[in-house]
């Protein structure tokens, strides 16, 4: 994981190495087309493609485009100023000396999912939902194989997010979830949402 320099996007916080998707890497898809099929093959090489680059670029550290494991999508609630349609992706290997390029991050590290999450929780790591949320999916996976095959077998999470008010704080509720359209908390139905109060600490995903 990388801590973003403090002037950009996201400054402090810890995040995995990525970012926008360049022209030479593909087409680029328009966010606000409810159409969009974000798991169509040309848009998801276009996306590889870019994190292959940009972890290159911001860590030196290269892997392959067709070996990548497709983990997640998210786009964020159409009330944020500023949307991003964000692809996270499993490497199962990389080769190259780790080396962080400054203008872009603070420092890297190698570093478990629970130590980082407890590092958040220590107020000593702090990093966007969406990241908090794939580090809290990954739990306790030690073998990459192992968490290559739960992907296959689950499928990726879509993570198309519409925001609710709640008396605890706001819940972030992600499509598949029975209050994703009505706003219903108590609906009877699926669940797939989150918590976000002064941290982020409930998750809750249910068939």
């Amino acid at each position: 994981m990388v801590e973003r320099n403090k002037d950009l996007a996201f400054g402090g916080m810890w995040a995995f190495p990525g970012g926008a998707i360049d022209d030479g890497d593909g087409p680029v898809p328009d966010i606000e087309n409810e159409d969009t099929n974000w798991g169509a093959p040309q848009l998801l090489t276009t996306a590889a493609t870019a994190a292959v680059r940009e972890t290159r670029e911001e860590t030196n550290l290269s892997c392959s485009v067709t070996s990548l494991a497709w983990l997640s999508h998210w786009i964020p609630p159409k009330t944020v100023p500023k949307r991003f349609a964000t692809w996270f992706f499993i490497a199962p290997e990389v080769t190259g000396e780790l080396e962080v390029d400054q203008r872009e991050n603070a420092q890297a590290r190698w570093i478990t999912p629970g130590d980082a999450l407890q590092g958040y929780a220590d107020n000593a790591f702090p990093m966007a939902a969406p990241t908090w949320c794939t580090l809290h999916d990954l739990g306790d996976v030690t073998e990459i194989g192992r968490l290559i095959d739960h992907i296959i077998t689950q499928g990726p999470r879509i993570h198309h997010t519409r925001a609710w008010p709640t008396t605890q704080g706001r819940m972030l509720v992600w499509s598949g979830d029975s209050a994703y359209e009505s706003g219903d908390l108590l609906a009877d139905g699926p669940r797939n949402r989150m918590l976000v109060d002064e941290s982020f600490t409930v998750i809750e995903r249910q068939a």
